[in-house]
């Protein structure tokens, strides 16, 4: 059973919470919640299906005070915390009238964290977190240690908490929302693997997303490690204010603890496996056994997702690329011969740093979808050639009539979804959906 008193020596039976936002995480939230016996309230400003389902779900559970469709005041009287889903932003109404109260804010990754009594590796960054979380957890289980992997990656920390142990290892993917709300997580291994341009819609500008990141080290100790990417300029500068044991990865000659792995033993991107394999060593697991199942790895779903060839052309699914940076990455894993589909929900960002990388691959065409498709033609102005598109279909028939044989047909966005689909995976769903269909009609115009 979980103890009620947390790390801290605080009794959280009884407590007044409020949970806001009423996606996974704050359901697995109230539901922890309430396990401990707090008075948990529930508001959302969303009133859809699957808002309504998880509701019903605390309901049958006997969690009555929850809202949905807007916010009152109702729900905030009385107040001691809030606990807040990393999809709201700092403008909500409970999230201003708690600060003006002074009601500590905290996320469901904070709140977790005070009841964890197991190690923590927990990874942070732009691009590649989950991937590096799900390799983690898969070397350590392959090494006969428990190992769970739960955070931003899908699984909600306070979901997973009644199975953890204290010999368990979490393997926690946390996001720079998260960590605005994380005054005291302290992890014994943390991880930044880069830091590109994302999320400028929610802070203030770059220093503040990069500020959101380093948080992640804020507890550490001189006993506790940090790895970071020596090959990034903005992570190395954060890497020199903290007081934790830097191991570093990528290719920095100027830092004598870099190191460089050979990029053709691995389908993985350097970075990734570079970053899991310091990570695996400190937790003593043998290179040999951390490389055998990095290479064994297929990857994870949505993204650089290979989905096979249609007429000779190869098509991946890169969903999850809600980022120019995200974007880049992907085009350097293409071999020339790229028809990129992108566009979504414009968060404001500088789509300036796609120029030079398109320059310097052999791109067919770009096919542009969603509300940023006018920005993005005008930005590139015909270099390369591009066509605006309104429906995914219509983007994924004209790409693969861009593309020849030998061709890769990248649908990597570069933007959110929320323009045309719920998330990420159910865009990512979406089209690999149109490539079965395309697929099975070329197979049934070969009979």
């Amino acid at each position: 059973m979980t103890h009620r008193v947390d790390r801290f020596g605080v009794d959280w039976r009884l407590r007044r919470v409020l949970v806001v936002g009423l996606g996974k995480s704050g359901l697995a939230a109230s539901t922890f919640l309430a396990g401990l016996g707090c008075r948990v309230q529930v508001t959302d400003h969303s009133d859809e299906d699957a808002t309504r389902q998880r509701a019903q779900q605390l309901r049958d559970v006997g969690l009555e005070g929850i809202e949905l469709g807007g916010h009152t005041t109702q729900q905030l009287r009385g107040c001691e915390v809030v606990v807040v889903s990393p999809g709201v932003p700092e403008s909500a109404v409970p999230l201003q009238w708690a600060m003006r109260q002074g009601v500590p804010i905290m996320s469901e990754i904070e709140v977790a964290f005070r009841f964890c009594r197991a190690p923590i590796i927990a990874v942070t960054g732009t691009n590649g977190k989950s991937s590096v979380v799900t390799l983690i957890q898969q070397v350590l289980t392959s090494a006969r240690r428990s190992a769970i992997a739960c955070g931003n990656v899908g699984i909600p920390f306070t979901q997973i908490l009644p199975l953890v142990r204290t010999d368990t290892v979490v393997v926690l993917e946390v996001s720079s929302f998260q960590l605005m709300r994380c005054d005291t997580l302290h992890p014994a291994i943390g991880v930044l693997l880069n830091l590109g341009v994302n999320h400028l819609d929610r802070h203030r500008d770059r220093r503040s997303y990069i500020e959101a990141k380093a948080r992640l080290f804020a507890r550490q100790t001189p006993q506790d490690a940090a790895v970071l990417n020596g090959r990034d300029h903005e992570v190395v500068a954060v890497g020199g204010r903290l007081v934790s044991r830097r191991i570093w990865f990528g290719e920095n000659r100027d830092n004598p603890e870099a190191f460089t792995l050979d990029r053709a033993t691995c389908r993985l991107f350097p970075e990734t496996w570079q970053a899991v394999l310091q990570v695996t060593r400190l937790a003593g697991v043998p290179d040999p056994l951390a490389v055998q199942v990095m290479k064994e790895f297929r990857g994870l779903e949505h993204r650089l997702e290979h989905l096979g060839t249609i007429r000779g052309v190869q098509i991946i699914n890169d969903s999850k690329s809600t980022t120019p940076d995200s974007l880049l990455y992907a085009l350097q894993r293409c071999r020339d011969g790229i028809v990129p589909i992108l566009g979504g929900r414009d968060k404001g960002m500088d789509f300036d740093v796609l120029k030079d990388a398109l320059a310097q691959k052999r791109i067919r065409g770009l096919v542009l979808l969603g509300e940023a498709r006018h920005r993005l033609r005008t930005l590139f102005n015909g270099t390369p050639p591009s066509r605006e598109c309104h429906s995914l279909q219509e983007a994924f028939e004209e790409a693969m009539a861009l593309a020849h044989p030998g061709d890769t047909v990248l649908f990597s966005p570069a933007c959110a979804s929320f323009d045309m689909f719920r998330n990420f995976e159910e865009r990512g769903r979406a089209f690999k959906q149109l490539v079965e269909q395309a697929r099975g009609q070329t197979a049934a115009n070969a009979r």
